[in-house]
């Protein structure tokens, strides 16, 4: 079986809609319950689409302010929770990590199990729809035994079905359906409809994706049951009958199929519900190519493809591209078959980090081919259009003046193209260098990583160490590991955006808030070594710049300077007005940078140095930070002298906030 399933239950988190937003900004200027005014607050929050995080995030800063206020501390476990909860539905992930584990910190030193048992339940999720299945599990174990001592058979269940997921997601379907039936025999107590649910839906995937169709049909029919005529339950209705339409598919019975999505389609379509309209499109677009009608199929992947590109709803855009290619491949209209080919190809780029490590090689080895092929055009060129002037001054010697003309277009036309020549010269050089920095570092940085982690692992296996030796070994690990995933995240970032160039998107936006969470998510490090870290930029300071782009630049720059600054060390970060743009300083009384190194601090040929305990780096993270200041219109500048410090400082144009 592969991947043609719904999303798992667990992973799907509602939204809430038809908030009386009068109702609670009442609440929050009339009532003085505690409890009701950050309810009101978090209820705003909500109300809130994904484009305005800005605004959660100002009722989010004005809630906490009223709990600190009032030491309300229950009331901020239960803010940070559901700030986690919003920006996980809308996809930050990364974000949501923290509020997540700060909920999860508060909750620990209040001593609330329940609330900390929930904070667990809501990591679980996270890291779940992060891919780290491992961590995901870890949480789901944590909260299961704090609900298994407080004799909370509800959370036991939630936690057994959030278990029975993960082990779907990792392939091991044996303890999937073991959880599964674990959290079954739990709800004959407590007969909740909604863990019946998400219970016989695991029971469904999970024997899908062994093979057993005739049991998956059996769950998925029964889902269907449940959800039929409810109106809260519309999207897990035609979730169902799609996935009845799925299984007939893998049987084979493909018209049973196409009935089955037809339905979820009406269904879908009737109840606005736009993830299975689009979903279902597609899936009728399928049913048709393999009972053989490949007209009436292109005709559904185009209506499925222009959806799914109104929707931005790009991992199906990839598949039906793909569905479309082999539809015209099949009919031999080879034309269309290589423009959705080429169209699979960009889309595939965008969808996934993973997929561009894998493919990188490839695509770098693509685009070496393609621009010496251009070279080579280029070379061809020059030299049929000297051989032509050769040619045509012999025949039109005679005629002085046509000669003249003939000759002067013909100076005009090589010097643009040995000026063009010249130009593409240097592009080669500048990819080969690109080539050589990225195989320097996959072959040395990453892999030695590896080869370090995979011997620790080997030691630890081996059992014959102590429980600290142990310790300190797995702590080594993850520090490899996350410096590994680090240099991959920026080796994808630099070589993606030389491959095809980076875009952004400006938009006006406040620069206390990234600056905030970049301390933030260094508050460990930066206390380890007992940095000092003084904050002096204006919070009402507003750019215009891409905000990914500036997230990436601060994290960077800050996290260098805590990296180079030794222990007890001062980092100063300040700002200051220069006509249209704002200038930011990030001052460290680190090690400061060799003169040698300045000069090339920017470029291909920088090498990266240890930092005062020893962090790796590849010498990307700069490089990048240039591109993206300079690509939103700003310049960077460095100012070192060794021994005493070093000051990164950059301009960004002012925003309208």
């Amino acid at each position: 079986m592969s991947h043609i399933y719904l999303i798992l239950i667990y992973f799907h988190l509602l939204l809430f809609q038809g908030i009386d937003i009068n109702h609670y900004k009442k609440v929050i200027n009339t009532s003085d319950n505690d409890s009701l005014v950050v309810n009101a607050h978090i209820m705003m929050m909500k109300s809130f689409g994904p484009n305005k995080m800005d605004s959660v995030r100002l009722y989010f800063n004005k809630a906490l302010y009223y709990t600190k206020k009032n030491n309300f501390l229950i009331g901020e476990t239960i803010l940070n929770h559901n700030m986690a909860n919003l920006l996980s539905v809308h996809g930050d992930l990364s974000e949501a990590l923290v509020y997540a584990n700060a909920a999860a910190a508060s909750a620990k030193k209040q001593k609330d199990e329940l609330n900390l048992a929930r904070a667990y339940g809501l990591l679980t999720v996270i890291y779940g729809r992060k891919g780290d299945f491992t961590k995901s599990a870890a949480n789901a174990f944590s909260s299961l035994n704090i609900f298994e001592k407080l004799k909370n058979k509800s959370g036991m269940i939630n936690a057994y079905i959030k278990l029975s997921a993960i082990h779907i997601q990792i392939h091991d379907f044996k303890s999937a359906l073991k959880y599964c039936k674990i959290a079954d025999s739990l709800n004959k107590e407590v007969k909740d409809k909604d863990f019946e649910l998400d219970i016989v839906n695991n029971m469904a995937i999970a024997f899908a994706e062994q093979g057993k169709l005739d049991d998956a049909l059996e769950m998925f029919k029964r889902v269907s049951n449940l959800t039929k005529g409810q109106k809260s339950k519309i999207s897990a209705h035609a979730s169902a009958l799609m996935n009845i339409g799925l299984v007939y598919k893998e049987k084979k019975e493909y018209k049973k199929a196409l009935d089955y999505y037809q339905q979820s389609y009406k269904v879908s379509l009737d109840n606005n519900y736009p993830e299975g309209i689009l979903k279902n499109m597609q899936n009728i677009s399928v049913a048709y190519y393999f009972i053989g009608d490949y007209d009436k199929s292109n005709q559904e992947a185009l209506k499925a493809l222009d959806k799914s590109r109104e929707m931005g709803v790009i991992d199906l855009e990839v598949e039906i591209l793909e569905g479309l290619r082999s539809n015209y491949l099949k009919q031999q209209d080879y034309k269309n078959a290589q423009k959705y080919t080429e169209e699979y190809y960009e889309a595939a780029m965008k969808l996934n980090v993973k997929e561009r490590e894998r493919e990188i090689s490839g695509i770098k080895d693509k685009y070496e081919l393609e621009k010496t092929q251009e070279q080579v055009k280029l070379l061809n060129q020059i030299n049929e259009t000297r051989t032509k002037q050769r040619n045509l001054s012999i025949i039109l010697l005679v005629i002085a003046f046509l000669s003249m003309i003939v000759f002067a277009y013909s100076y005009y036309r090589i010097r643009i193209l040995n000026r063009q020549n010249v130009i593409n010269k240097d592009k080669l050089f500048e990819s080969n260098q690109i080539k050589d920095r990225i195989f320097s570092i996959i072959g040395h940085d990453l892999r030695s990583a590896y080869v370090s982690t995979l011997g620790i692992l080997s030691l630890i296996k081996e059992n014959n160490i102590s429980e600290h030796e142990k310790s300190n070994m797995i702590d080594r690990v993850i520090h490899q590991s996350e410096t590994a995933l680090e240099t991959l995240d920026k080796l994808l970032h630099w070589g993606y955006s030389q491959i095809r160039g980076a875009k952004i998107t400006l938009e006006d936006f406040n620069c206390a808030t990234p600056i905030k969470q970049t301390l933030d998510f260094l508050q460990q490090l930066i206390q380890e070594k007992r940095v000092v870290v003084d904050n002096q930029i204006n919070e009402e300071i507003c750019v215009l710049a891409d905000k990914n782009h500036f997230n990436f630049i601060i994290r960077n720059l800050i996290s260098n300077a805590v990296k180079f600054t030794p222990n007890g060390g001062k980092i100063t970060l300040k700002s200051q007005e220069e006509k249209d743009n704002f200038k930011f300083f990030i001052t460290d009384s680190g090690v400061g940078i060799a003169k040698a190194r300045l000069e090339k601090i920017f470029t291909a040929d920088s090498s990266s140095t240890s930092g005062t305990q020893n962090e790796k780096g590849t010498g990307l993270g700069l490089i990048i930070c240039k591109e993206f200041i300079e690509s939103n219109g700003g310049k960077i500048e460095v100012n070192s002298i060794e021994g005493v410090g070093t000051t990164f400082s950059f301009t960004l144009k002012k925003g309208k906030c």
